[in-house]
């Protein structure tokens, strides 16, 4: 079991509130057990439950580890702001893939009567890491709009969908020289002809998933788990 513990106290390591009850009343871990608390910044501690108290779990830390669950490039996710069931799927899964960045965007088709729980996206990132393994938490950005977002397409290697390219595979649009990558996806609607050639002249590269038409969380899943494995980070 795993659970996250930012600004671990070494000398007095304790799980408290949500943790705390979520560890010893839902999970029932018992004293003597063995369980791995992370720091959110790439450190693993194998700690042994010493005492549970009504409002809190106290531990012992017994090894201290770097975590090796981390992937070798940077990558960030570009994701048109989409309902927020949608948006919660994507950075559940974004995360689990090993994603270290997520920024929302506004384009021409984003529906502007979205708006995104950012607590609630923050504590399933945290719940996905503690799950896959990880040890460091992505950032998630506040929303930004398309200016922004073509301000940072030339500042990065970005790749983006679009679902009238023909002819652009990952394979020849992942610079595989670099350790740092982007991958904008758009919404449900799309992104527009002026947008796409926008992302174009700002150096971004247009891709293509095949000929079927995506969900905006379908197609991101799909092109990091693409990003991932062109990077190596696949042993298929």
């Amino acid at each position: 079991m795993r659970f996250y513990y930012p600004n671990i106290d070494k000398d007095y390591p304790e799980l408290t509130d949500e943790t705390h009850t979520h560890a010893a009343y839902a999970l029932r871990i018992r004293t003597g057990d063995r369980i791995t608390v992370f720091d959110g910044t790439g450190n693993d501690y194998v700690c042994k439950v010493t005492d549970i108290k009504k409002d809190k779990t106290l531990l012992e830390i017994l090894e201290t580890a770097k975590n090796t669950g981390e992937s070798k490039i940077t990558v960030s996710l570009f994701l048109s702001v989409i309902k927020q069931d949608k948006f919660e799927m994507a950075v559940q899964k974004a995360t689990e893939l090993g994603i270290n960045r997520i920024v929302p965007v506004f384009t021409t088709f984003t529906q502007r009567s979205f708006s995104l729980n950012y607590e609630r996206l923050n504590k399933i990132a945290v719940a996905a890491c503690e799950q896959c393994g990880r040890s460091v938490i992505p950032i998630i950005e506040q929303a930004i709009n398309f200016d922004t977002l073509l301000e940072r397409a030339r500042n990065t290697s970005m790749i983006f969908l679009w679902e009238r390219e023909l002819h652009g595979t990952m394979n020849c649009a992942i610079d595989k020289t670099k350790t740092d990558i982007s991958v904008f996806v758009g919404p449900e609607g799309g992104i527009t002809e002026p947008e796409k050639t926008a992302l174009t002249n700002a150096g971004a590269k247009a891709v293509t998933l095949g000929p079927r038409i995506l969900r905006a969380e379908t197609a991101a899943i799909a092109a990091l788990s693409v990003v991932y494995y062109e990077m190596g980070e696949w042993n298929l």
